[in-house]
C-alpha cells in the first residue's frame, strides 16, 4: 500500500478524536503511565495452582504478559503477542495460520501444548491442535496472558505436556463505559473492535463486544500471491453478578463466523499448488459460580459448552464439547488443599469429501473423568514449600493415565526464590491417529494406505526442572529456568509388509509409538528498569532436542522432529514515556535456524504511540523492518500446507474511551 494511502486513511482515523473532551493534564496522564511501567515488574499468576499467587511464589517456569505490554506491542493478534515470551516458539505460517509451541515438537497443529480462554479449552481433539485464526478476541478486553512452560498436567490435565497458556480475560466492572478501536495496516486493511459496558444495579456489571478483521494475502517464497487471506468477525458479552459478599456468578460467550484460506500443495509432486477456501464459525457459553467459605476456604463449580464448525476441500468438521468441573481450597494446619473432579464430553461428526480419505466411524462420543488433588506445605516460617500433588484421569482412547508432580521452592532471603519440580504428563491419541483409514498414489501401481491405530498409547514425559528468582526492587528482576524432559512412546509412521492386488501393490503405514527421547536447555527473563519513565525487558532461550527410534522402528521420519525447533532465540523490548504524552516501543526478536529451508532471522517493531488525554490514543507502527520478506515456517513433508513470506508492514490504529 503506497504511504500516501496510508497518510489518506489517517485522517479517517482523525475523525474519532474530534468528540474526545480537553486533556486531563500532562501530570496526571504521566502518572498513569508511570504506574503501568511498575505495574509489569510486578505480576500474580493462577494458571500454576488455579489461585493467584505473586509470581515469586511460583514454583513453575511461569511468565506472564500483562495488559500494558500487550497495549504498547502494536500486535494486532494474540499469536504475535507470544512471541516475546521466553520458551515459546512462535512462527506464522501464513496470512492466517501459527505454529506455537512450548519447548519443541513444533508444528502447524503443535498437539503438546494446552491452550484456555478463562479457563476454556480451546486445543480442538480432532489433532490436538489450535486453531489461532479463530482465536481473535479484543486485545483491549485481555486482562493478562499466563504461560506454564513445562507440564502442567496435575492441575489442567492431559495434553499439559510442554506447556499451558491461559488468556484471562478482564472483568465487566474493568471495562466500562464505550471503547471504539480501529485502525489500517497494508497486511490489514481494514480492522476494529467495538465495546460497551454498563451495570444493571452495583451488584451486577455486564459488557458486549464486537470484533471484524479483515488480513489480505501474503507472498508465497516464489513471489506469486497466496491464497491465505481472512475475513472473520466476532460477538461476546461477559456479565459479573456479585450476589452477596461470598457469591459470585460470571457468564460469558462469544460467537465466531469467518473465512479462513489456506494454499496446498500436491502431495505427489510437491510442486503444483491449489486454493484452498476455508469456512469456520462457532460458539460458546461459560458459567463459574464461586463461594467464599469460612476461614479463608473457597469452592469453585464451572461449566462451559462448545460448538465448532469447519469446512474445507477435504472434509466438513462439526464439534460439540461439554465441560464441568468443580474445586475447593482449604487451609489445615501449615497445609493449603486443593482438590478437584471434572467431565469432558465430545461428539464430532465429519463429513469426507474424498473417496481416499476415510475415518471410522465419522461420528463419536467421547468421555474424560479426572479426580486431583494438590498440597502446598509450608515449612521453617514458611520459608520451604513443599507441593505434592496428582492427577487420575481416564480417557476413551487410552484408558486411565496418573499424572503426579513434586515440587520445591526455598525463600532464604525476601528477594530471592530458588525451586525445582518434577513431574509426568501425557499426551493422549487423536480422533485422526486412532481412527484414520487413507489411500494415496506413490507412483504408478504403487499406493500407500495410512493407518489409525485403536491401540495406540498415550505419549508420556517426565520433567525435571530448577529455577531461580532475583527481585531486588521494583526497579529489575530475573528469572532463569533449567530443564530436561525424558519423552517415551511418542508417534511414529510405521510401513507394514507390502500387500499385492490386482495390477497394484498396496503399502500399509500404521501409527505406531516406536520413539523415545530427550529435551533440555535454559530459559531466562530479565526485567530492568534504569529510570522512571523508562522501562527494559529481555528474555533468551537455549534448546536442544534428541530423537531416537526403536530398533522396531523403520520410520525414516522418526527424528525429523529435531530440526523443527531453534536452538536459540532472544527478544528485547523498550518501553519509554516521553515528553507531549508520547510513547516510543521497540521490540527486536531473533529466531535460530529452523529445519534446513529457514535460516536464523531477526524481526525489529516500532510503535509511536500519543494519548493527549485520557480518552484517546493513536498509535503509528512498524512490524519486520529489517527486511522485506522472509519465511518463519516450513511445514513437514506429511503436511500439504505451502507456507507464505511474512512481510513488512506499517500500520495506523486509533482507540477512542469514554
Amino acid at each position: 500500500m503506497p504511504l500516501s494511502h496510508i497518510i489518506a486513511r489517517a485522517r479517517l482515523l482523525l475523525l474519532l478524536a474530534v468528540t474526545a473532551e480537553p486533556t486531563h493534564g500532562e501530570e496526571a496522564i504521566s502518572e498513569l503511565k508511570s504506574l503501568s511501567l511498575q505495574a509489569l515488574s510486578s505480576s500474580t499468576v493462577a494458571i500454576a495452582a488455579k489461585r493467584s499467587q505473586a509470581v515469586g511464589e511460583t514454583p513453575s517456569a511461569v511468565f506472564v504478559v500483562n495488559q500494558e505490554e500487550i497495549r504498547r506491542s502494536g500486535l494486532q493478534s494474540i499469536p504475535e503477542i507470544l512471541r516475546r515470551v521466553p520458551g515459546l516458539e512462535v512462527a506464522r505460517v501464513d496470512g492466517n495460520h501459527w505454529a506455537i509451541t512450548s519447548r519443541g515438537f513444533n508444528g502447524l497443529y503443535a498437539n503438546k501444548l494446552l491452550v484456555m480462554v478463562d479457563g476454556r479449552t480451546v486445543y480442538d481433539p480432532l489433532n490436538s491442535g489450535v486453531f489461532w485464526n479463530e482465536q481473535d478476541y479484543p486485545l483491549e478486553d485481555i486482562d493478562r496472558i499466563e504461560v506454564i512452560r513445562g507440564p502442567a498436567a496435575t492441575m489442567w490435565g492431559s495434553n499439559a505436556v510442554n506447556g499451558v497458556i491461559n488468556m484471562v480475560t478482564r472483568s465487566a466492572q474493568e471495562t466500562q463505559g464505550t471503547l471504539v478501536s480501529t485502525g489500517t495496516s497494508q497486511e490489514e486493511p481494514g480492522f476494529v473492535s467495538v465495546r460497551y459496558g454498563g451495570k444493571l444495579d452495583n451488584d451486577l456489571h455486564y459488557r458486549v463486544y464486537g470484533k471484524y478483521n479483515h488480513r489480505d494475502r501474503l507472498h508465497l517464497n516464489g513471489g506469486d500471491l497466496a491464497y491465505d487471506a481472512l475475513d472473520i468477525g466476532r460477538a461476546g458479552f461477559r456479565s459479573d453478578w456479585s450476589l452477596d459478599a461470598r457469591h459470585s456468578l460470571i457468564a460469558q460467550g462469544d460467537y465466531y463466523n469467518g473465512n479462513t484460506d489456506q494454499t496446498l500443495s500436491n502431495p505427489l509432486d510437491g510442486m503444483s499448488i491449489s486454493a484452498d477456501p476455508g469456512k469456520s464459525y462457532g460458539g460458546n457459553l461459560l458459567l463459574r459460580w464461586q463461594q467464599a467459605l469460612a476461614d479463608d476456604a473457597r469452592l469453585q463449580i464451572r461449566g462451559y459448552f462448545d460448538h465448532a464448525t469447519r469446512d474445507q476441500s477435504l472434509l466438513d468438521y462439526s464439534r460439540d464439547s461439554l465441560d464441568l468441573d468443580m474445586q475447593h481450597d482449604f487451609p489445615w494446619n501449615d497445609h493449603l488443599l486443593t482438590w478437584g473432579a471434572g467431565y469432558r464430553y465430545v461428539g464430532d461428526m465429519l463429513q469426507l469429501k474424498s473417496p481416499s480419505l476415510t475415518i471410522c466411524p465419522t461420528h463419536r462420543d467421547r468421555h474424560w473423568f479426572n479426580l486431583f488433588a494438590q498440597d502446598e506445605w509450608r515449612l521453617l516460617a514458611e520459608e520451604l514449600r513443599l507441593v505434592l500433588g496428582g492427577r487420575l484421569e481416564h480417557n476413551d482412547f487410552s484408558g486411565y493415565q496418573l499424572q503426579p508432580s513434586a515440587r520445591l521452592l526455598w525463600q532464604p532471603a525476601p528477594h530471592h526464590s530458588a525451586w525445582a519440580g518434577v513431574s509426568r504428563a501425557v499426551r493422549v491419541p487423536t480422533r485422526v491417529e486412532h481412527d484414520l483409514n487413507t489411500f494415496f498414489s506413490l507412483g504408478p501401481g504403487t499406493t500407500a494406505n495410512i493407518r489409525g491405530n485403536p491401540n495406540l498409547a498415550a505419549e508420556t514425559v517426565v520433567n525435571y526442572e530448577i529455577g531461580y528468582r532475583f527481585f531486588p526492587n521494583s526497579a529489575f528482576s530475573l528469572d532463569t529456568t533449567l530443564f530436561y524432559g525424558d519423552y517415551s512412546r511418542l508417534t511414529t509412521t510405521e510401513p507394514l509388509a507390502p500387500v499385492n492386488g490386482n495390477r497394484t501393490i498396496t503399502i500399509p503405514l500404521l501409527i505406531d509409538n516406536q520413539a523415545y527421547g530427550e529435551t533440555y536447555g535454559w530459559e531466562s527473563a530479565v526485567n530492568w528498569r534504569p529510570a522512571q519513565s523508562w522501562r527494559l525487558q529481555a528474555s533468551y532461550s537455549l534448546f536442544g532436542m534428541a530423537l531416537h527410534k526403536r530398533p522396531a522402528s523403520l520410520d525414516s521420519a522418526a527424528e525429523a522432529a529435531e530440526t523443527a525447533s531453534p536452538s536459540n532465540r532472544f527478544n528485547i523490548s523498550s518501553y519509554l514515556n516521553l515528553p507531549h504524552q508520547l510513547e516510543l516501543d521497540l521490540h527486536w526478536y531473533y529466531t535460530g535456524r529452523l529445519r534446513s529451508q529457514i535460516d536464523g532471522y531477526h524481526r525489529f517493531d516500532a510503535r509511536l504511540g500519543w494519548q493527549p488525554n485520557l480518552h484517546l490514543e493513536l498509535a503509528l507502527g512498524a512490524q519486520n523492518l529489517l527486511d522485506n520478506r522472509h519465511l518463519e515456517f516450513a511445514p513437514s513433508p506429511d503436511n500439504a500446507l505451502v507456507a507464505s513470506e511474512i512481510e513488512r508492514n506499517f500500520y495506523l490504529k486509533a482507540t477512542v474511551r469514554y
